[in-house]
C-alpha cells in the first residue's frame, strides 16, 4: 500500500491498525516526501492518534533505529514526552543516577531540551559526559557501569526525514509522544512521564503493544513528571502477570 494510501484513510476518519501505522512510518522513514509526510502527520493529529497508530509507529521508529543489546537482568528507561511547559528540572535524569546507583541497571534514552530549560542531554553533558557516544560504546558503559546514555539523534538517524515536515506544521504530532516508546536497548521496564493526563491510559494502552514488561505511565498536576505539588495519575503496565 502506498502512503498516498493512508493519507487518504486517515483524511477520511479511518483509525489504522498497529500493522499498518508500522507500514505507514516505514513508508515515512524510507520512501516519503516532506508533503507527504506533512499530510499525514497533519490527517493524524485531525482525526486524533489511536494508542494503536502510536504504537505502530513506535514499532516502526524501533525496526529505524540503531539498536543494541546489552547483557543485563533487567534494563530501566526512565523517559518522558516532555513538553508539559514548566521549567522544572530535569528529573528523570537525576532519578536514573539515583536507580543506578541503588543497583538497577539503566538504559536512558533521550535528548536535548525542547520546552524546558534542560533535557537529560544538555544535563549529562554539563557534567561531562559524552552525550554523542556511539551504540558499542553505550552498550559498554551498560555493562560496565549499570547505566549509559542514548542520544536520539544518534540512535534514530531515520527521523531527519520528519524534521522539515514537523518544524513546517509548527504543531504536536504524533513523534511528540514516540521518543519513549522506543529505547534503543529495548528496556524491560520504565518510568514515563507525559504532557498530558489524557495521554496516560492512552499511552499505556500503546505499551501493551510493544515488548516492554513493566511500566508505570504518570502526569502529575500538568507536568510530565510524578508531581510533589498536586496529584499524580499513574496508569501501570504489567505484561508478567
Amino acid at each position: 500500500m502506498t502512503l498516498q494510501t493512508y493519507i487518504e484513510r486517515v483524511t477520511d476518519g479511518e483509525d489504522l491498525d498497529v500493522a499498518d501505522a508500522r507500514e505507514a512510518s516505514r513508508l515515512v522513514f524510507e520512501e516519503a516526501t516532506e508533503a507527504q509526510i506533512g499530510a499525514l502527520l497533519a490527517a493524524l493529529r485531525g482525526k486524533g492518534e489511536t494508542d494503536a497508530e502510536i504504537a505502530g509507529f513506535a514499532q516502526g521508529m524501533r525496526e529505524a533505529a540503531r539498536t543494541i543489546e546489552p547483557e543485563a537482568d533487567r534494563l530501566v528507561d526512565t523517559c518522558g514526552t516532555g513538553g508539559d511547559d514548566y521549567d522544572t528540572i530535569n528529573v528523570s535524569t537525576t532519578s536514573a543516577f539515583v536507580a543506578a546507583g541503588a543497583g538497577v541497571t539503566v538504559a536512558k534514552h533521550g535528548n536535548y531540551s525542547v520546552s524546558s530549560p534542560s533535557g537529560s542531554a544538555d544535563v549529562l553533558e554539563a557534567i561531562g559526559v559524552d552525550v554523542e557516544s556511539e551504540p558499542a560504546d553505550v552498550e559498554a558503559d551498560i555493562e560496565d557501569d549499570g547505566m549509559g546514555f542514548m542520544l536520539a539523534p544518534v540512535f534514530h538517524p531515520a527521523m531527519e526525514a520528519v524534521i522539515g515536515p514537523r518544524q513546517e506544521l509548527g504543531m504536536r504530532t504524533i513523534f511528540n509522544v514516540l521518543g519513549p516508546l522506543t529505547n534503543p536497548a529495548g528496556a524491560d521496564a520504565q518510568v514515563l512521564g507525559v504532557y498530558s493526563e489524557a495521554l496516560v491510559p492512552q499511552i499505556a494502552e500503546s505499551l501493551t503493544h510493544m515488548p516492554t514488561e513493566r511500566a508505570l505511565v504518570v502526569h502529575g498536576d500538568g507536568a510530565d513528571e510524578i508531581a510533589l505539588h498536586g496529584e499524580t495519575r499513574v496508569a501501570e503496565v504489567d505484561a508478567t502477570r
